[in-house]
């Protein structure tokens, strides 16, 4: 029995979510259109919709499969067997990639700024995704804290917000003045939160 048909299918599908993420990072969730998509696909808009029916659930789709990917790293024996140091500076390269892309920006910050225009799912799935990043970087950071490898003040919860913050916004600066300027953002946040003989 052939198996051709489903496999084109799934890669259509994936191909769509891809290009999809692609222009959401680069132009923003409401600043491309199902046009643009089947455009630079070679396919219908029809077949947009026949995998998507509507933008709001490819935008779910988008970021649901972030989810999945920021849960399969974070629970990488690679992430999980590193000191917090380690695992900041795995969260750091993460963006230290993105930076390297050029004009794109992080999931988050490319969302944030149609936030008020989301269909509400995808409100409610970029909290989510927002909140389990925030969470799980606080652990790092009380961890870091417990056994002096890492430095700050106040509550890890809002340490590990400030951060996060400041690293979506990084990369929005670098749209304006370069990548140089995101690595200047980063020495800086490596400077306050390891120890001098680290950073």
């Amino acid at each position: 029995m052939s198996t051709a048909a489903p496999a084109t299918a799934f890669d259509t599908r994936t191909r769509i979510l891809n290009l999809a993420e692609e222009l959401l990072l680069a132009r923003g969730f409401n600043a491309f259109s199902y046009q643009h998509i089947a455009k630079e696909l070679g396919v219908k808009p029809a077949a947009i919709h026949y995998h998507y029916p509507s933008k709001e659930e490819l935008g779910a789709a988008i970021i649901q499969r972030q989810q999945r990917r920021l849960r399969k790293w974070r629970d990488l024996p690679r992430v999980t067997e590193l000191t917090p140091p380690q695992q900041l500076e795995a969260l750091l390269d993460v963006y230290r990639h993105r930076a390297a892309r050029g004009p794109q920006v992080c999931l988050f910050g490319a969302l944030a700024a149609d936030f008020l225009t989301l269909p509400a799912v995808m409100q409610q799935e970029l909290r989510t995704f927002s909140g389990e990043l925030t969470h799980w970087l606080a652990g790092v950071l009380a961890a870091g804290r417990a056994d002096g490898s890492l430095r700050f003040i106040g509550h890890p919860f809002s340490k590990a917000a400030q951060v996060l913050t400041t690293l979506v916004g990084s990369l929005q600066v670098a749209r304006v003045h370069g990548e140089e300027q995101f690595h200047y953002i980063l020495r800086q946040l490596r400077t306050e939160l390891l120890p001098p003989s680290a950073a």
